[in-house]
């Protein structure tokens, strides 16, 4: 369990530092440092009660002592800034690790888990694991050394004594064996209760907008205050129940000064133990029990750590997808071959075995009804999730997404999201997201290509405006043109564009229909539209039903052939013409009147 605990940052950060160790190593000596001065009071304590004291001996234990005292500074120091280098550089790394994992998992798991959860393993857990490892291992590694060295040194002066001394340490272990359960266990109900509250927060603040706009504020706040009262109950019961064992423990530790001193006396008065001895005994006894009480401390909390790391370490078991044994070589040409593909999330089919080949240099458009497996199918494309094996394949220019390197897949994709993702930072950083090296003119150039230039000119300090968090300030047509023009600069070849028009107004569609225009210049491109006339010039229309390729053809072909695509066109025709009021030509029904409820 030592050993566990002593490993527990280099765990996480999968590789170890030789810096923890020495730092140790130092911890051990300061420990050896603090017990040389027992020694010394030894020999001047002896030296006194025997009237051998001399003014050359006092200045003897007085130098020794200072010196030790003078190490002790130097030993400490050395340990302390080691541990704390080597942890934090480990905590450091723990948390570059863990985001990358992240970055590597499959979709599927985020939408299983809410976002303030995740947030909190990386903030708030290992953050907790930071602090606690950080600021007790050398307390630990001390107090675990000074017990043993200065009862070994005392049963050298007197084995009953030295006996007596160690005699409750057994005792006092095992009231923190049966201690440590409860504290974790409260500790672990501590951890999930701040995880809950974390998500709590996030749900809180995200969706304050809507909250207000259909009165559910209060509700949703009495959902926040409820996590937040659970979360003070389980600190409480994590302060009261150990409470109980752990005054045992003290009473059991301090308990241990009682039986030197009894023994003591008793071998003192049957002639058989030195006065000065038994002086020396009871001095060092109090500072043994200090350390064993620091021990136990020190013990409890890094145990409770240990319920932080398991919920890295069961974020760290999630599979990722699967890096290619044998690497492909990288695809020479840029189709897409859809074969046979079928796919389900947990437990629902949406693909079911879909086929169909998006044309190098061409743009495709995949429509059908909501549900239909659109942006599923797309983000099969981009590796976002993997097809299980012997459910079909994706292939680029002929080599299966799988084989290719996960880097090098990325670095031939781009692909546009309906919710446009921007980072806290500058425009300028978020342009770079996908080519951190472009220049400035490079960035300029492609905000021109995407109608962007023109609204980031006019922003405060233009390309290096800081952004509120996702964006908040810029309109919904200016967001989506930043991320065409975040496309656009990473010039890949293959470029996915999820409903990039579906949420905003006319006026902004037209200046991202020509930004797209500017995008798809001689790539392979896939776009997936609500709106059918954004996509009419489109080489290929793939109609998605039910998880199934329905129809396959151009505007013009699939018109003629009268199925789903025509239906669904001739519904959008209708349906631009509709006013409130005003009746259905298909259907003739009539839109409820003020103040009456509708069907």
């Amino acid at each position: 369990m030592i050993g566990e605990l002593f490993n527990l940052g280099e765990r996480l950060a999968g590789r170890r530092d030789a810096r923890l160790r020495r730092g140790l190593a130092f911890a051990f000596a300061d420990a050896a440092a603090t017990a040389a001065p027992y020694a010394l009071v030894l020999l001047f304590v002896r030296a006194a009660l025997e009237r051998r004291l001399s003014l050359e001996t006092t200045w003897w234990v007085t130098g020794g002592i200072v010196a030790s005292v003078l190490l002790r500074t130097l030993l400490s120091r050395a340990a302390m800034s080691n541990i704390f280098i080597a942890a934090h550089a480990l905590m450091g790394q723990a948390r570059i690790r863990t985001a990358d994992h992240l970055r590597r998992l499959p979709m599927g798991f985020f939408t299983k888990n809410r976002s303030g959860e995740l947030a909190g393993v990386l903030t708030t857990d290992i953050a907790l694991v930071e602090d606690i490892w950080s600021h007790l291992l050398g307390v630990f590694a001390a107090s675990f050394a000074l017990p043993m060295l200065v009862g070994l040194g005392l049963c050298f002066l007197d084995v009953r004594l030295g006996l007596a001394v160690l005699a409750t340490l057994p005792v006092a272990l095992l009231v923190l064996w049966a201690t440590t359960p409860i504290f974790v266990r409260e500790i672990d109900a501590v951890i999930k209760a701040t995880a809950d509250v974390n998500a709590r927060v996030v749900e809180y603040v995200q969706g304050i907008a809507v909250l207000r706009a259909f009165g559910r504020h209060g509700e949703v706040y009495q959902r926040f205050v409820k996590a937040t009262e659970r979360l003070r109950d389980a600190l409480i019961r994590a302060d009261v129940l150990p409470s109980p064992l752990l005054s045992v423990f003290g009473f059991v530790v301090e308990a241990s000064f009682v039986v030197v001193a009894y023994a003591g006396s008793s071998l003192a008065l049957s002639g058989t133990l030195s006065p000065g001895t038994l002086l020396v005994f009871l001095v060092v006894t109090v500072g043994v029990t200090r350390q064993v009480a620091e021990f136990g401390a020190a013990l409890l909390m890094l145990r409770g750590s240990q319920r932080a790391l398991d919920r890295v370490d069961r974020l760290m078991a999630e599979e990722p997808l699967a890096e290619p044994a044998s690497p492909a070589p990288a695809p020479r040409r840029f189709d897409v071959e859809v074969d046979s593909v079928s796919f389900a999330y947990e437990g629902e089919r949406v693909l079911d075995g879909v086929s169909v080949e998006l044309r190098e240099r061409s743009l495709t458009a995949i429509v059908g009804a909501s549900g239909s497996g659109k942006s599923t199918l797309v983000h099969l494309i981009a590796r976002l999730w993997d097809v299980p094996r012997g459910q079909g394949a994706i292939r680029i220019g002929g080599v299966d997404v799988r084989d290719i390197p996960f880097e090098e897949l990325h670095r031939h994709v781009a692909m546009v999201f309906q919710d446009v993702v921007l980072f806290s930072g500058t425009v300028l950083e978020n342009l770079r997201v996908g080519r951190p090296d472009a220049s400035r003119e490079d960035v300029a150039r492609a905000a021109k290509a995407a109608r962007a230039h023109d609204f980031i000119r006019a922003l405060p300090q233009g390309y290096d405006a800081v952004l509120a968090e996702g964006g908040g300030s810029l309109s919904g047509g200016e967001r989506q043109r930043l991320s065409i023009a975040r496309a656009i600069l990473k010039d890949a070849p293959i470029v996915l564009l999820d409903e990039a028009t579906a949420s905003v107004d006319a006026s902004a569609e037209a200046e991202i229909q020509r930004a797209i225009d500017e995008l798809v210049k001689h790539k392979t491109v896939v776009v997936i539209a609500h709106r059918l006339r954004t996509v009419r010039r489109a080489h290929r229309i793939v109609v998605l039903d039910r998880g199934r390729v329905a129809e396959v053809g151009t505007h013009d072909e699939l018109m003629r052939s009268g199925g789903i695509y025509a239906a669904l066109w001739r519904e959008q025709e209708r349906a631009k013409g509709w006013r409130l009021g005003q009746a259905d030509a298909a259907s003739g029904e009539r839109a409820a009147p003020r103040g009456q409820a509708g069907p």
